[in-house]
């Protein structure tokens, strides 16, 4: 016959190993759950550096190609600018070739003047017959803001915007030529002539030129010429002397 109170002792027994299995247990959920919940804080930092690097990234190429387009727009301006002034040297060397080379006016007129006033159409003058050189006559100095466009073309009309004079005839420019004040406060820049090819050859040039050196003298300013064709004239004609402002 079993022993009641052994086979009581027995089965307390197992009901403590199993409580202890249960508790072993226990601890490693415990132990699972810490190390999922850490597992998952380091997943959030981890998605959340990503965040931040992808949002750096993100700023760093809009600001590259923030960079590039100024960059661009920089070189479309400076090749613009190149290409304005290349064309303003085009056209007075043109302007300066044509005043060279007309035929009854220009630059050759005057040469061909004079050769004419040294030898007096009669060949080489003696000492006796070599005319004597006048000193300048003092002239009244016409003002800069008359109109004489037309006697540069007809039914031309001169017409002076801010820091430009214009040549036109009708609403057609025929001439233009401007000037920027400075470098000094008593300075003008004269940087920019030009002339509609088809009315080359003559006087409008120099007519042009000759406005703005009136303006000048009427406002006490020198003229710094960095226009080719301006400093040609300049370089060519004593008339200008007085408002050349030389470096």
């Amino acid at each position: 016959m079993k022993n009641p109170i052994k086979e009581l002792k027995g089965i307390k027994d197992s009901i403590n190993e199993a409580k202890q299995a249960m508790d072993g247990i226990k601890s490693i959920l415990n132990d699972v759950k810490s190390d999922v919940d850490e597992a998952k804080q380091n997943l959030q930092h981890t998605m959340e550096h990503a965040k931040e690097t992808s949002q750096e990234a993100k700023a760093s190429t809009d600001q590259l190609k923030s960079g590039l387009q100024d960059s661009k727009m920089a070189v479309q301006d400076t090749r613009s600018n190149l290409s304005s002034a290349t064309q303003d040297v085009k056209q007075s060397v043109t302007i300066v070739k044509e005043e060279f080379n007309t035929p009854g006016g220009g630059f050759a007129a005057d040469e061909n003047k004079m050769q004419q006033a040294n030898s007096g159409g009669q060949g080489t003058l003696s000492a006796s017959q070599t005319p004597v050189m006048q000193p300048p006559q003092a002239t009244a100095i016409t003002p800069a803001y008359e109109n004489p466009g037309a006697e540069l073309i007809e039914g031309g009309q001169l017409i002076k915007e801010g820091t430009a004079f214009f040549l036109k005839k009708g609403e057609e420019i025929i001439g233009e030529i401007t000037y920027i004040p400075g470098p000094e406060s008593d300075t003008w820049t004269l940087n920019h002539t030009y002339v509609n090819p088809e009315y080359r050859g003559g006087k409008i040039a120099q007519g042009l030129l000759d406005q703005v050196v009136q303006a000048a003298r009427a406002e006490n300013k020198k003229i710094l010429p960095t226009c080719s064709y301006a400093l040609a004239q300049f370089k060519r004609h004593s008339q200008y002397e007085d408002v050349w402002m030389r470096y």
